[in-house]
């Protein structure tokens, strides 16, 4: 069957469910369309890519790479307060059993990511909080392992509330055929998560974050802002780390509840895109953002952070 672009009496009501919105939408299927070898270092661990890091991380090796960590985690986790001195680089030689040399370098990564200054007259001290490259997917990484996933949680949704309904308002105006067709395409696979009632609850877990996160990336494709679209990959980053934990909050570690509650508010975005209705689609995308930081502020109270 073709396309059904709804009319303004298919708006979805406050009672209307994930399913019968799907059911009134239907499907775009339907429409056809490197650092040095040494010994362990005695003071901290070696790190490396692991399954669940930060994507987009940059991965110094070796030495290096372990202490530009150590140092940054405990930076970011205030271990040293902004204004406050870092030890003498003799003293994390001695601390961190690694050369001078790989220390002055790790002050200079962290000095480039905004954490720390070093002045001879001073000493290396850290910067405001203010002068961090916050959206530096290592500093976000850090924060995540330092425990400050509320905060992080929350600015990153902030930053979607703000961009996302102008985004879907643009992609709605002036969305081109192949954008279109890839908006179509991640709907279709939303509504397959949604209906396809998978026992493996982990993986149908997985398939759903995927799926959103295509779904609201096929509209920022659409507004063709490689500006906006690297802003997003970063926010993505870490939303793949933190969205099980707003899943979590809607009960989908033993059973999917709350699953047809976020349908409804994608399936609403949709609508309103399909019949042309910016103000509609603005409106809708701003509820959906709306209901996540619900979700997440829940999460995080459940979690004790």
């Amino acid at each position: 069957m073709p396309w059904a672009c709804p009319t303004s009496s298919d708006k979805p009501s406050k009672e209307t469910t994930g399913a019968d919105m799907t059911k009134k939408i239907g499907t775009a299927a339907e429409d056809g369309a490197s650092g040095r070898t040494a010994k362990p270092m005695a003071g901290i661990r070696r790190v490396g890519r692991r399954a669940g890091q930060l994507a987009g991380v940059i991965e110094f090796r070796g030495i290096l790479g372990a202490t530009v960590a150590e140092l940054g985690q405990r930076i970011v986790g205030e271990e040293w307060k902004p204004g406050d001195a870092l030890p003498r680089e003799s003293d994390l030689v001695e601390e961190l059993g690694v050369g001078r040399s790989v220390v002055r370098e790790a002050f200079r990564i962290l000095g480039a990511k905004g954490l720390i200054r070093s002045r001879t007259s001073d000493g290396t001290r850290v910067l405001p909080r203010g002068e961090w490259r916050l959206l530096d997917a290592d500093v976000m990484d850090w924060r995540i392992k330092a425990g400050d996933t509320r905060d992080l949680l929350l600015e990153l949704l902030r930053v979607r509330a703000v961009l996302e309904p102008g985004v879907v308002r643009e992609a709605t105006l002036s969305a081109s055929p192949e954008a279109r067709a890839r908006i179509h395409a991640a709907w279709d696979a939303k509504v397959e998560v949604f209906l396809n009632e998978d026992p493996d609850l982990a993986e149908r877990r997985r398939r759903f974050i995927e799926t959103d996160l295509e779904f609201h990336r096929a509209f920022l494709a659409a507004v063709e802002s490689p500006l906006l679209g690297q802003l997003f990959n970063v926010i993505e980053a870490a939303l793949r780390l933190l969205f099980d934990l707003q899943m979590r909050a809607r009960g989908y570690e033993t059973e999917m509840i709350g699953m047809e509650d976020g349908h409804r508010h994608h399936a609403e975005v949709m609508a309103a895109w399909i019949a042309g209705d910016a103000d509609g689609a603005e409106r809708a995308m701003r509820a959906l953002i709306g209901r996540a930081m619900e979700d997440a502020r829940e999460g995080l109270a459940r979690a004790g952070r």
